[in-house]
């Protein structure tokens, strides 16, 4: 599994929950509309590069050709938000087995403070996540957080919770995303390179 290049930041990067609804009408005269919410929402990323030092280029370069096209995975962060705004100290842990849907009870924070915002990332095992309300700890230590994506797996008790640089595994949205070289000290100039979200199995 690769890991986006440490260093190389973007002069723009914009991140999107892409969510997945059907609505249904009536099929005679449009009234009505019942709106479901599928499941398989997920992360996709635009990365837009000014221009960039040889040593940052190459590195970059050779990280985005390792993946071989869509067929590879790499580990991304947000890097407009990559600590969150809520305290997020502690070593935060999973609360308890067999947790599902869009809330998570975890323990292990700094107690009695907001550790999380809405609008914070958080990644519990491969999966990223954005808070949609904030999560204040008890005297304990202990609270529950509430965001989207709702959990695709069910969290083993104790499994790891990362607030900073918290991380998708994402993919190429196609073979053609790899920048072009130049033959300047400035190697690699004004691209954008386009991400999706990896749900294998």
């Amino acid at each position: 599994m690769l890991t986006f290049p440490s260093g190389v930041y973007p002069k723009e990067c914009v991140w999107q929950l892409v969510t997945r609804t059907k609505t249904f009408r009536n099929p005679y005269n449009n009234a009505g509309g019942q709106d479901l919410t599928l499941p398989g929402a997920y992360w996709s990323a635009k990365l837009s590069f000014a221009t960039l030092t040889r040593a940052k280029a190459q590195s970059l370069l050779g990280t985005l050709t390792a993946l071989d096209g869509t067929a590879g995975r790499i580990q991304m962060w947000d890097h407009a938000f990559a600590s969150p705004m809520g305290n997020g100290g502690g070593t935060p842990v999973v609360d308890g087995n067999g947790q599902t849907g869009n809330t998570l009870n975890i323990r292990n924070c700094t107690p009695s403070v907001t550790w999380l915002n809405a609008g914070d990332y958080f990644q519990c095992g491969n999966q990223l996540h954005i808070m949609i309300a904030d999560a204040v700890t008890d005297s304990a230590g202990k609270c529950t957080l509430q965001f989207r994506a709702a959990l695709r797996e069910s969290p083993a008790d104790g499994a790891a919770i990362t607030v900073t640089q918290a991380k998708a595994i994402m993919r190429l949205v196609d073979d053609k995303q790899l920048p072009r070289r130049s033959t300047n000290s400035r190697v690699l100039s004004d691209f954008t390179i386009e991400f999706e979200e990896a749900i294998d199995g």
